[in-house]
């Protein structure tokens, strides 16, 4: 009775907060989430849920619009920290100008579009150098973390995309992203192989009415505060088909519930592909941000894989319904493939002596668990994730620093079964929690763990240079295990307000490294004794309008 009595306030807190108007998303890893979120670091940006991603351009420009309130209100730890934002909300405000003059933030230039139809895009032109050293089969193709499924194919290759949106009146908009890759084995080749050179990497219409927010198509998604991956789902795999059904933007609860904070809901239901183990399987996902107070965001998020061919007798809503409410591991009609996760991102201020950082840190986590929670406070089938992000390291400077762990060898080695290989596996849907071989959550996939660090600095105004160093392990549960060391630097320059170029260059020396060989069952071979040295140079020129 008291779950229905939540669910009830949830939805009365919806429409009371229906204020929200339809507004495209942004793509993930456009420039702005990391801006906003190292403003929001900074404590410029308050009462923002900024951890589920993707979210629209007006959500962002509304999170905009505080930073710059603040700014106007004097105070020494705004005037220590002006030389750093000033700089990052120019920027942004030359982004989402349409958006913040709706909200009366700035005035509406001649050009600013108004009325019914709105629209914009964004073109992308990148040409790449790849060499790929020696191992995955001498297949010549190294997965790319967080890329939608794409691979480091050997040789020079042009990729090319063009995302286009519109906007009609306050309850529809639709995007359009199809994309033209030179070298096809850049989408895969062996057990994940592509033929095709263009394919349509994002296309959806989202409805929108009283903050509520249905969203039918392709696209992808980020739910964690993790930066360089994400347990549960991030854009390593293929974009997804799928039906999404949520808030359009953070609400509170009516009448006595309002001081609770506010909350945030995400749910999506999609069909995987035919070649696996229960081919067309389903899986259905479901996240409830909380924001208890203006420091520290809160999540809870679920996976749910069944149906198929393999399953029959199974159906949404009522399996995931019963799979809510039964014991773990059942079978028959309940026997479905689950992860679930918590997470929490919290802003630690300046202090003298403790956090000597002029604009503080920012500490994040993940914990999650294959299947249900069977041991507090940690699963047996635990995975885990943590950062640390100080937004700006020195007074006077631009120079931040992250250093992000993630584990999903930890239940392996806490339990000490040498050969559990749990996460994204599963003795049912043998396939697992991936598509097209790609795993739905972080990019190290079962039994790995990474070590991430990365620090940027503002050379100018205009220019930023990113600078990472990364180490990993992969498949530690097998007899054959991948170990790989990392470095890569970035310039970024804002030519315009129009114009961007990306140049960068990263080297791996991957000791043992994996293929995929197999989808049903899933297997990934290992190459004993081999070392790859992988040699990756790219460049991206992007026009926005």
């Amino acid at each position: 009775m008291r779950a229905w009595v939540m669910v009830l306030a949830a939805a009365v807190g919806l429409w009371a907060n229906g204020v929200a108007q339809a507004s495209v998303n942004l793509p993930l890893h456009h420039w702005t989430y990391e801006t906003i979120d190292r403003l929001v670091a900074m404590g410029l940006i308050d009462d923002a849920m900024v951890v589920t991603k993707p979210y629209s351009r007006k959500q962002a420009a509304r999170y905009i619009a505080r930073a710059l309130e603040r700014m106007e209100t004097p105070s020494a730890p705004v005037e220590d920290q002006r030389p750093l934002a000033e700089p990052l909300l120019e920027r942004l405000m030359r982004e989402f100008r349409v958006e913040l003059a709706d909200l009366g933030v700035l005035p509406a230039s001649s050009g600013t579009q108004r009325g019914l139809f709105r629209y914009g895009g964004r073109a992308q032109l990148e040409t790449d150098a790849f060499s790929v050293g020696h191992g995955g089969s001498g297949l010549g193709v190294r997965f790319r973390e967080n890329r939608g499924g794409e691979y480091y194919a050997n040789g020079e290759q042009v990729q090319s995309d063009f995302r286009g949106w519109f906007e009609i009146g306050d309850h529809l908009s639709v995007v359009a992203q199809p994309k033209y890759i030179s070298n096809s084995y850049a989408l895969g080749q062996g057990a994940t192989n592509n033929v095709h050179n263009a394919y349509m990497r994002e296309l959806n219409v989202k409805l929108s009415a009283a903050n509520i927010a249905l969203e039918i198509g392709r696209g992808a998604q980020w739910w964690g505060p993790g930066y360089r991956g994400s347990l549960l789902l991030t854009d390593q795999a293929f974009p997804l088909d799928m039906i999404k059904l949520g808030s359009e933007e953070p609400f509170r609860l009516p009448w006595v519930l309002q001081d609770l904070g506010q909350w945030k809901i995400n749910s999506f239901l999609t069909q995987l592909e035919r070649d696996r183990d229960s081919p067309r399987a389903k899986v259905f996902g479901l996240r409830v941000g909380y924001l208890p107070t203006s420091w520290l965001e809160l999540g809870i998020a679920r996976l749910t894989q069944f149906d198929g061919r393999a399953f029959p007798n199974q159906s949404f809503p009522k399996t995931v319904l019963n799979a809510y409410g039964s014991a773990p591991n059942s079978l028959g009609a309940n026997d479905v493939n689950e992860q679930v996760m918590i997470d929490f991102k919290a802003r630690i201020p300046h202090a003298d002596y403790l956090i000597p950082f002029p604009s503080g840190m920012q500490v994040y986590g993940e914990i999650a668990s294959e299947d249900k929670w069977s041991k507090i406070p940690l699963s047996t089938t635990a995975a885990v994730l943590g950062g640390i992000y100080i937004p700006q390291l020195f007074p006077g400077d631009s120079m931040d620093l992250r250093f992000e762990y993630a584990d999903t060898d930890w239940g392996r080695r806490m339990t000490g079964d040498r050969h559990s290989a749990g996460w994204y596996n599963n003795a049912t849907y043998v396939s697992g929690m991936r598509y097209r071989g790609q795993p739905l959550g972080h990019w190290v996939g079962t039994d790995g763990i990474d070590y991430f660090l990365r620090t940027t600095r503002h050379l100018r105004a205009d220019v930023q240079l990113g600078i990472n160093l990364d180490h990993s392990l992969r498949g530690r549960g097998n007899p054959v295990s991948e170990k790989k060391q990392e470095a890569g630097m970035d310039v970024t320059w804002w030519l315009t307000k129009q114009f961007q170029l990306t140049v960068a260059y990263t080297y791996q020396r991957i000791e043992n490294p994996g293929q995929i060989t197999g989808i049903n069952p899933f297997q990934e071979t290992f190459q004993s004794g081999l070392v790859s040295n992988n040699n990756f140079f790219w460049t991206n020129f992007a026009f926005e309008f």
